[in-house]
């Protein structure tokens, strides 16, 4: 075995959050800026913009078992590879072919979502899951940075390209395609599957071969049982996590895809609306890093139920969102709640139930999540034509993220059964 000095599972680490810059971050937050001008020249209403941006977070997300067993059984660079190939593919079709609303629904909605699934969050973490013992939460968390980090910066550089080519839309896709080219030539030629491929252990393995779930410092749960994908849903902790997604996985991208809009209504320029949004996607990368520094600290599910409660409140704060306070402190809650909240729903899985289930049972959580999104993304949309108002929309997402700060403190650590029959 090589020196763990050399331990290449920092360097794929980076990897991966170059690619979930990149490949991931852009398309999913920087669609609201291109997609806002796209509707105006395309003369898409509200419920035509939601539905696109709807049909893109289904497929962010229902695919994701499909996806699971992909990289289960072609491996993580395979999928990353595909997945950032497919959005070059899709980023073309958009910069060159798309002129009508089905056209936008097939090639962003289902092209672009595909392949920013496949080239993205799941198969980053399903593949660090495996280098990481111990310190998972945190290096779990570290890669999800980086789709915080790219959404703070690609809605204003997206924004500006798009100026700069005198409000051509087309131009932001051609900015994406490029860097998702970059990204599958990072995937081709950096990723390595296990630490065996390197002749290396995992960091943080365990010296012994332990059954017995163990807590690290200040009680944060970490199982060392293995547990298959059908024992996973006879828990009831699962079922518990699964609705209190509800709530930030259905008002985060309701908000992207309207809420430039929503602000412009609300009388904000289109500058002040894009830069709300970066600060929003600012906001998400400081809560996912707060959640990195304490999640191997404080239990993951505690730290979650604050942060429904935050994001609750920040959907309150958007409705309504008035001069230069009003326009970022829904921002941070927002942003923050969804950093924070995504993040434990991501390291729970892994610390609940070991890294053999992972995979696929965040690709039942990711299926789950983006549904409510794309629902939530498109009933905005007809509620607004219908009711001229986004208040029925953000009040039922606040209802669900101060009902899912209740579920979690109930969705205590499971017991394997079949290993500790006792309990």
């Amino acid at each position: 075995m090589t020196r763990q000095s050399d331990f290449y599972g920092w360097k794929l680490l980076v990897v991966f959050w170059l690619i979930v810059f990149t490949n991931f971050a852009f398309p999913l937050y920087g669609a609201s800026v291109v997609n806002t001008y796209m509707a105006a020249d395309l003369h898409m209403d509200r419920a035509a913009l939601g539905l696109a941006y709807g049909l893109f977070q289904w497929m962010v997300g229902l695919p994701a078992p499909l996806i699971a067993i992909c990289i289960n059984k072609k491996g993580v660079r395979f999928a990353m590879m595909l997945g950032c190939l497919t959005v070059v593919a899709g980023a073309l079709l958009m910069a060159f072919v798309v002129r009508t609303t089905w056209q936008v629904n097939l090639v962003f909605g289902f092209i672009i979502g595909l392949g920013t699934l496949s080239g993205g969050i799941l198969a980053a973490q399903a593949g660090i899951s495996k280098w990481f013992v111990q310190g998972k939460a945190r290096a779990i968390t570290l890669v999800h940075t980086g789709s915080g980090m790219g959404g703070f910066v690609a809605a204003p550089v997206l924004n500006r390209v798009i100026a700069h080519f005198h409000g051509n839309w087309r131009a932001g896709w051609w900015l994406i395609a490029g860097l998702s080219f970059t990204a599958s030539l990072l995937a081709a030629f950096f990723i390595k599957e296990e630490p065996s491929d390197m002749a290396q252990f995992p960091d943080g393995h365990p010296e012994t071969n332990a059954s017995d779930s163990f807590r690290a410092k200040h009680s944060v749960y970490k199982t060392k049982d293995e547990w298959t994908f059908g024992e996973v849903f006879r828990t009831p902790a699962i079922w518990l996590l699964l609705i209190s997604i509800l709530g930030f996985s259905t008002g985060f991208p309701l908000f992207l895809a309207h809420g430039v809009v929503h602000l412009r209504d609300l009388g904000y320029t289109p500058a002040a609306a894009a830069f709300s949004v970066s600060v929003m996607l600012l906001s998400n990368l400081a809560g996912t890093l707060l959640f990195a520094a304490v999640a191997d600290r404080i239990e993951p599910r505690f730290i979650w139920a604050v942060a429904s409660l935050v994001f609750g409140v920040g959907m309150i704060l958007a409705l309504h969102a008035s001069g230069a306070a009003g326009l970022y402190l829904y921002a941070i809650c927002l942003g923050g709640g969804f950093g924070i909240s995504f993040s434990a729903m991501m390291a729970l899985p892994a610390n609940y139930y070991g890294v053999h289930a992972y995979a696929p049972v965040v690709g039942v959580i990711i299926a789950v999540g983006t549904t409510a999104g794309a629902a939530g993304a498109t009933a905005a949309g007809y509620i607004f034509d219908t009711f001229g108002s986004y208040l029925p929309g953000f009040y039922c997402v606040s209802g669900l993220s101060f009902l899912a700060a209740v579920l979690l403190l109930l969705a205590t650590p499971p017991v394997h059964r079949a290993i500790h029959p006792l309990g």
